[in-house]
């Protein structure tokens, strides 16, 4: 494995490439005007493999639909929200402090069309069949946290703190009822419902400054049925 420590990337477009990332450790690095795999077609997508990265640190810096696998990331300051756009994972371990991401199931939004997200859509689905977990969340200290569209059941969870919301039961309604005002657990749960996912899990970042409030949402979707008992 090539290690990299205390340097700085900047600029860096991996493009239509299909290459393969992998076999690398980054200690302390920074990350600066970069993106990788980016494209609009599935058969070009890049792969990112057996990666590590601790105590990093990046700034406008994005992961289109790239192949994520066998990679830790311990501790990240994101100086503003990571993003994932299409991105789908294998053995994926986020720990530690960790600043704000976002793992959203679109694919370059406002330059995709309607046929390249539903293509996307179809690969993604048929990698996840066959993977046995896709992201370890479970020691993440976030400030802030979505995850879109991974499968729930593939993501292992601290169940205190995220929890997994069914379609089905959102359909049913009983959050309608529920005082979620102090969290943003309503808008969530109507993205669920527009987005046609079959579930979602639910994070209350550790570090959030309104982490309580969030986390009595979260209790209050479990106590009234809506959330998975686990």
């Amino acid at each position: 494995m090539r290690v990299f420590e205390k340097q700085e990337f900047h600029s860096f477009y991996d493009r239509d490439s299909g290459r393969i990332f992998e076999d690398l450790e980054f200690r302390k690095c920074y990350f600066e005007g970069s993106a990788i795999s980016v494209t609009l077609d599935p058969r070009l997508r890049s792969t990112v493999r057996n990666v590590r990265l601790i105590q990093c640190a990046r700034r406008g810096c994005s992961i289109w639909p790239a192949v994520v696998e066998d990679v830790l990331v311990d501790g990240l300051k994101t100086n503003g929200l990571l993003q994932t756009w299409g991105a789908v994972f294998k053995h994926v371990t986020l720990r530690g402090r960790i600043d704000r991401v976002m793992f959203s199931s679109a694919v370059a939004p406002g330059q995709a069309t309607q046929q390249q997200q539903r293509a996307f859509d179809e690969a993604n689905a048929a990698y996840y069949a066959s993977v046995g977990w896709a992201l370890d969340i479970s020691e993440a200290e976030f400030e802030e946290g979505e995850i879109q569209r991974v499968p729930a059941h593939l993501v292992r969870r601290d169940a205190a703190t995220q929890v997994v919301v069914k379609r089905e039961k959102a359909m049913q309604g009983a959050w309608l009822q529920l005082d979620l005002s102090k969290t943003h657990w309503a808008t969530s749960l109507e993205f669920l419902l527009n987005r046609g996912d079959a579930d979602v899990v639910l994070v209350a970042p550790k570090r959030h400054r309104k982490y309580r409030d969030l986390l009595d949402g979260l209790k209050a979707l479990r106590d009234a049925g809506v959330a998975e008992p686990d």
